[in-house]
């Protein structure tokens, strides 16, 4: 395996671990990675997608589908790392804060019928 393939792999491990860490987040990263793919995309791979050269909000929720799945994370990272690159990625993550998303707490009273 090439030496740049096998440190790309180590970072997006990594990456991946630490939104794990804030598993409640995945669905804000996946949101604006999938965004940020479609921006990137060109018209001719949207238009093929969607079949509208203007079918952006089609595209994202046809990415956040075919990324929703947990086992998909990884390959979610990899792909905005490969279209968007790496610094792009990382530095959207960054602005995203997802530390400081709060986890949500279980509503105690769901299911209570008083």
């Amino acid at each position: 395996m090439d030496e740049e393939l096998v440190e790309d792999q180590i970072v997006i491990d990594r990456v991946v671990d630490t939104i794990d860490g804030y598993s409640w987040t995945w669905p804000v990263v996946k949101d604006k990675l999938s965004q940020m793919i479609v921006d990137m995309m060109p018209s001719a791979v949207l238009i093929r997608l969607t079949d509208d050269p203007e079918g952006f909000k089609e595209a994202e929720n046809i990415l956040l589908e075919f990324y929703f799945p947990q086992d998909m994370n990884t390959r979610l990272i990899s792909d905005a790392f490969h279209i968007c690159g790496q610094e792009t990625t990382l530095y959207v993550l960054d602005g995203l804060e997802l530390d400081k998303i709060p986890e949500p707490t279980p509503d105690v009273n769901q299911g209570d019928s008083t």
